[in-house]
């Protein structure tokens, strides 16, 4: 019978001098469920893997998570579980209990025990690490999601100051279980980014289009037709301003599709002949979303993080999201950092016009929500 001991190791094999190493180290567990939880967790995972403690590193194969997972080196060191079960409530219900059920058992299969386990809105993991008695830090920056399972379930969660304690309040996320972090948590791996030399070019000729300084370079990120927030306005939006840039001269749009099912969509869109081919070009692949943002003029997007990115990095931003606006965007809007295209109407508002794209080279952003987060799981590995 192996016993666990309060580190997280098992100590049945410590006492053994052929054992699993893995196992008689601290330990916590990652789970990434999205593509921008991939840069999200990257510093933390190599963090805490030059501290020698153990990851445990669990992804779902949805959008380019996995693409990314390898992009970012961690290739060999993930345990793929689970994929998306769909957009209806009732599959995404049973696609949740599924993927629990498999996190739970790929946990236990690997002989180790974390200290805490650790997401940025996984509910299959709040809800596997529950079964397993593990405690969890949970990291969200969207308060009109459905919260409730991490509020009640995680045993802290992490969010960004700007929402106020008045709307956690309302939500259900008690006091004694939030703790709250100045900034944006792209800055995580914001703080690191470095552009790569003409990405602009290579991307060009990867992709088979004339580019020029003068080319207007707009990176299109379709809606979240499949988020429990998503509105079907964004659609509408979209597709109109898909029409704009197609009749825009000196004007190239890439589209950066969410999932592959998103990107045949838009792919068919223009087999018919709908949109031009040589102002549209679809992504096929992942690639360094941060680099491609340094590249555009503008940035347009149906959700959040890539907004962000953007706008931390001087990006001219528009946000084609059309549900209830949270707190971050609000802040950010206020500021004139994004621009929030609501009505058609609106879209010939867009400025396509090129930038000084040196704007972006030499942004100095700080590594104060990177410390926080470590300080956070380090307050579970210390006392484990």
């Amino acid at each position: 019978m192996h016993r666990i001991d309060r580190r997280g190791r098992d100590s049945s094999r410590c006492d053994r001098l052929t054992t699993n190493v893995a196992a008689c180290k601290p330990a916590i567990w990652i789970d990434v469920d999205n593509s921008p939880h991939v840069p999200l967790f990257a510093p933390i995972l190599s963090y805490f893997r030059s501290q020698d403690v153990s990851v445990l590193l669990t992804a779902r194969d949805h959008s380019q998570t996995i693409e990314l997972l390898d992009l970012h080196g961690f290739s060999g060191t993930y345990t793929v579980v689970g994929t998306h079960a769909g957009g209806s409530k009732l599959k995404k219900i049973a696609g949740l209990i599924s993927r629990a059920w498999q996190l739970a058992r790929s946990i236990k299969k690997s002989g180790i025990r974390p200290a805490v386990a650790v997401s940025h809105g996984s509910r299959s993991m709040v809800l596997a690490a529950r079964w397993l008695k593990i405690p969890v830090i949970t990291m969200y920056d969207y308060e009109h999601t459905e919260t409730w399972i991490f509020n009640r379930f995680s045993k802290r969660v992490l969010v960004p100051e700007t929402i106020p304690d008045e709307v956690l309040d309302q939500i259900g996320l008690k006091p004694g279980r939030r703790a709250k972090y100045s900034g944006l948590k792209e800055e995580i791996y914001l703080h690191y980014f470095s552009p790569a030399t003409n990405f602009r070019e290579g991307l060009a000729a990867e992709l088979g289009f004339a580019i020029s300084d003068a080319t207007v370079l707009a990176v299109l990120r379709p809606p979240a037709t499949t988020a429990n927030y998503h509105d079907p306005k964004s659609e509408e939006i979209f597709d109109a301003i898909l029409k704009r840039i197609n009749r825009s001269e000196n004007t190239l749009a890439v589209i950066v599709p969410r999932t592959s099912e998103q990107r045949h969509e838009v792919e068919q869109l223009l087999e018919r002949g709908r949109y031009s081919k040589e102002r549209l070009i679809v992504l096929k692949h992942a690639v360094n979303g941060l680099d491609l943002a340094v590249a555009a003029d503008l940035m347009i997007s149906g959700g959040g993080t890539m907004n962000r990115e953007a706008a931390l990095l001087g990006v001219p931003v528009y946000s084609i999201f059309s549900g209830r606006l949270g707190s971050i965007d609000a802040q950010m809007e206020s500021d004139g950092r994004i621009k929030f295209i609501r009505e058609r109407s609106q879209i010939e508002d867009i400025d396509l016009i090129s930038r000084d794209r040196s704007d972006s080279i030499g942004v100095n952003i700080p590594d104060r929500v990177e410390r926080f987060v470590i300080e956070q799981i380090n307050s579970f590995v210390s006392r484990a």
